[in-house]
């Protein structure tokens, strides 16, 4: 993906529907086999972030294995928490960011993995063991990232420190925030002083007024998907953006002009994360895929494509040194400490912010 980092917390429906696998659907380069495409022991079925995980690490599993592989993608959380609840037949294996895991725990969406079957468990970092111990056995952490301010300096002349460079009038129509409610609140909420997760619903009320504000001066008046802002930093229809970091490095790589800021005021860090849906057809194939993934040279190759630093400290030898030494992936520890979590709200907070979102949409 890069990534990046839409968060869930409320339930979206109450109905759980099992049925055949339909809609837009990747294939994979297929791979030898001696089993028939119908046998659901030889097919693994992959819900995942829009250019994020690498096609060729599917593709050799697909080879290893003897299996294959159906990638479908996605660029808004809420649309992946709302499928896997209503179709949970339909993936054997989901890459969400651990700010849904309260939610999908709690709606039963998930099963636990055999970690006996993950012996590659024990090549994860510490630090990313701890931040998901209360979710153990639900979810297995792969990379990290933060949200933050992306630019280009061939149009911004203005230091870029703060989330305040998005009230500026002389970048309107040239500006955007991700099209997620968690990420564009946020923005609101620290350029305030808030914390990332609301204590009460005043502080909503506050930050909806700013954001309100802020509205017509963003490109098209409207939220946009990260991935669209990337393509649109990229062809220089933006200046100043809301960006994951390894989106961020990605485009810097491709043009120097572009530049990526942890803004002053804080912002989101975020963990990616694999799952096993309750309706998994095949979860034994499932923990295969999430071992091989979690072998030292896999994740490097994931990092190498995606830009996200892996949660694997083995992995680390294998990665490039020049995206080891980039410092908008991996991001000094220093500002990380400084940063925050999503975490699940306060019921009265979560009504409110659910009507500040659904407001700032149609405002």
């Amino acid at each position: 993906m890069t990534k990046r980092v839409a968060y869930v917390f409320f339930i979206v429906t109450l109905v759980f529907m099992v049925q055949n696998i339909f809609g837009l659907e990747l294939k994979v380069l297929q791979s030898d086999t001696s089993k028939s495409t119908t046998d659901n022991s030889s097919i693994l079925n992959v819900y995942t972030w829009m250019d994020y995980l690498d096609p060729e690490i599917v593709s050799d599993f697909e080879k290893e294995f003897h299996v294959k592989v159906n990638v479908d993608f996605y660029d808004l959380e809420d649309a992946m928490y709302s499928l896997v609840q209503s179709e949970p037949g339909r993936y054997d294996l989901v890459f969400p960011s651990e700010g849904s895991m309260d939610a999908m725990i709690k709606s039963k969406l998930l099963l636990k993995f055999d970690g006996a079957d993950i012996p590659n468990l024990r090549n994860l970092n510490a630090r990313f063991r701890t931040i998901i111990n209360k979710w153990k056995g639900y979810c297995v952490p792969i990379d990290w990232g933060v949200t933050g301010i992306a630019y280009n300096a061939k149009y911004v002349k203005d230091t870029v420190d703060s989330w305040r460079i998005f009230w500026d009038a002389k970048y309107k129509g040239h500006t955007a925030l991700v099209n997620d409610p968690y990420e564009v609140m946020s923005v609101g909420l620290k350029l305030l002083g808030y914390q990332l997760n609301p204590q009460n619903p005043g502080e909503l009320d506050a930050t909806l007024k700013i954001l309100k504000e802020l509205k017509p001066l963003l490109h098209n008046e409207c939220f946009i998907a990260y991935n669209e802002i990337r393509e649109k930093l990229k062809n220089e229809t933006l200046w100043i953006a809301q960006c994951y970091n390894g989106d961020a490095a990605i485009l810097n790589d491709e043009d120097n002009n572009i530049k990526f800021i942890v803004p002053k005021e804080g912002t989101s860090f975020w963990v990616d994360v694999v799952v096993i849906p309750a309706g998994a057809r095949n979860k034994q194939l499932a923990e295969s895929f999430i071992n091989f993934m979690l072998r030292p040279e896999i994740s490097a190759r994931q990092t190498n494509y995606s830009y996200y630093a892996s949660c694997n400290r083995k992995a680390w030898r294998y990665v490039k040194k020049e995206i080891l030494k980039n410092s908008y992936v991996f991001i000094d520890k220093r500002t990380i400490n400084k940063l925050e979590f999503y975490k699940i709200l306060l019921p009265d907070v979560q009504k409110k912010f659910n009507e500040c979102w659904t407001e700032l949409l149609s405002n």
